[in-house]
């Protein structure tokens, strides 16, 4: 669960009400601990830890949108304490590194030859993805902190403050401004733009996904997934915090509100709407769409309908990542640094990796037969499961 921040008119009663009451995005109002892991029985597969690298500090307990990126066998990551690195797929070993020498929240970002970091002051800093050469750097309205998006020479970023911003990859020239009235209580964090052909479709605090045109920022259709309920500000969230994920010719996109919704890419026409939420991701596979609910139980929904085909209560309230898909299981982190395989059928662990004594909150990055895992304490580690017969 992302944390909150109440805009413009914050008071101490708000906040604090924030920090215990999680029923106004869709969990439960009352604490509870992290539920035991349970052995095993006799799993199918096992973890192995391919290689595992310092890249500086982690984000730790802190709100960020720091992630592992790959484009040509090469691996970019950011640490906390501004170091950015770029290396090897294949055994991790370093190919270059630089510090920024300002503190980093978000990215990187990479295309075109560019990888692209947030820092905590707003900026947007960009490095030669062949040597980690400065290229350029624009100070925004407000924090960045989920990773921008980069396509056709364009790079998009949305900011905490309601604003979706585009400039040219290469000489760093602002493109266009796009600014939405966002709602004055929102969770600490924004979900990634993503660019589609020629457009980008962003997920935004009002509980909306807007469609704009990459080239010019005009509009293409606006559609609602959620819309604010109940009688508090908290009872009134529906930011997007999850990244829509397009699939074919189809949108889907959930809201801490309680709304899960398919829509036509085209369009947005709705196609079907369930009521299911989360802060944390969604991915689509052949036949399901899987989702981390606020308490940390995996679902498993139908990708015609939406109705649900299962629930993992095993891992619940761990913290979990946001899920990915893995040779047609489901990957998720937990708050404790160990890594869970799920099998599609049922929900069911079919294996489990402990690659090290960090938390994930980092989506696993699936690479082939890799996975690509961030920790909360900088470490970046590549691992793969195989058969418990294997080697």
């Amino acid at each position: 669960m992302k944390s909150m921040v109440l805009k413009h008119a914050a008071t101490a009663a708000v906040l604090v009400a924030a920090g215990f009451m999680l029923a106004g995005c869709g969990g439960s109002p009352e604490l509870h601990q992290p539920k035991a892991l349970q052995q095993l029985p006799k799993a199918g597969y096992h973890m192995q830890t391919l290689w595992s690298e310092d890249i500086g500090s982690g984000p730790g307990s802190s709100v960020s949108g720091l992630q592992a990126a790959v484009e040509h066998h090469r691996v970019y990551a950011a640490g906390s304490n501004g170091r950015v690195s770029a290396r090897h797929l294949k055994n991790g070993k370093a190919i270059w590194s630089v510090d920024t020498n300002t503190p980093l929240i978000a990215g990187p970002g990479v295309g075109n030859g560019v990888v692209v970091v947030a820092t905590r002051n707003g900026e947007l800093r960009a490095l030669s993805a062949k040597n980690g050469k400065s290229l350029w750097h624009q100070q925004l309205s407000s924090e960045v902190i989920a990773a921008p998006a980069i396509a056709h020479h364009t790079l998009v970023a949305r900011t905490l403050d309601g604003r979706v911003v585009a400039f040219d990859v290469g000489s760093g020239d602002r493109k266009w401004t796009v600014q939405r009235s966002e709602p004055k209580l929102t969770m600490r964090g924004t979900s990634s733009p993503v660019i589609k052909g020629r457009n980008v479709y962003v997920g935004m605090d009002s509980g909306k996904v807007l469609a704009l045109k990459l080239a010019t920022g005009e509009k293409r259709w606006a559609q609602t997934v959620a819309l604010p309920t109940g009688r508090s500000q908290l009872a009134r969230i529906v930011d997007i915090d999850a990244d829509p994920v397009i699939k074919q010719n189809d949108l889907y996109a959930i809201s801490v509100g309680n709304r899960l919704a398919a829509m036509a890419l085209s369009g947005g026409n709705i196609r079907w709407k369930q009521k299911v939420g989360s802060s944390k991701g969604l991915v689509v596979g052949n036949q399901s769409i899987y989702t981390v609910n606020p308490d940390s139980k995996v679902l498993a929904l139908s990708l015609n309908g939406g109705s649900k085909r299962w629930q993992n209560k095993a891992l619940a309230y761990r913290h979990l990542s946001p899920p990915a898909l893995y040779h047609g299981g489901v990957l998720v982190g937990d708050y404790q640094g160990y890594l869970h395989w799920l099998g599609s059928d049922n929900g069911k662990e079919i294996g489990r990796g402990h690659p090290f004594g960090q938390g994930i909150r980092a989506k696993p990055l699936v690479v082939g037969n890799k996975v690509l895992v961030l920790g909360t304490g900088g470490t970046l580690a590549a691992v793969q499961f195989v058969s418990a017969g294997g080697s």
